[in-house]
């Protein structure tokens, strides 16, 4: 998309920081806009280091979340399916494209209150056909972890 002289080109150096980030901060969003499935939770972009293979996302609380009518806890399976989106794009603002999900591991450490979650993950290991990433998710800086995750993605194309 941008038509700056050699800098589109992998051989090229390096993209300016900012640069970097923009780009990833576009593939994140194409990442959380493109399966419709994603349209149920509205998760929201705070932050994407393609470096660090680090991206924050923001998942504003709904009714529809709550394990049951009467209880102010999310539901699990939400917990579950942003730890899968988050993962898969931390992973895929660090390669440039989609990585399917190979494994997936949550450890629910305590009920998660019905607010705003922050989820950040986190790229471990980048290989020619596997990556792993892990997730954490709380209610914001300073708040105890609510729940856990490691998954492991796969990097080949044309998936």
């Amino acid at each position: 998309m941008s038509s700056n002289d050699s800098s589109s080109h992998h051989n090229a150096s390096p993209l300016p920081l900012s640069e970097r980030q923009a780009l990833a901060l576009k593939r994140l969003q194409h990442e959380l806009d493109h399966p419709p499935f994603h349209a149920l939770f509205a998760p929201q972009v705070v932050s994407a280091d393609p470096d660090a293979g680090v991206v924050v996302l923001r998942l504003p609380f709904q009714p529809s979340f709550r394990r049951s009518a009467d209880s102010d806890v999310i539901h699990g399976g939400v917990i579950a399916a942003v730890i899968d989106m988050a993962a898969h794009a931390a992973v895929a603002v660090q390669i440039g494209h989609m990585a399917p999900t190979i494994d997936l591991r949550i450890d629910y450490l305590r009920p998660a209150p019905g607010k705003d979650l922050i989820i950040t993950a986190k790229t471990l290991r980048v290989g020619r056909s596997v990556e792993r990433a892990e997730v954490e998710i709380n209610t914001g800086p300073n708040t105890p972890l609510l729940a856990v995750g490691r998954g492991s993605f796969s990097t080949l194309s044309n998936q």
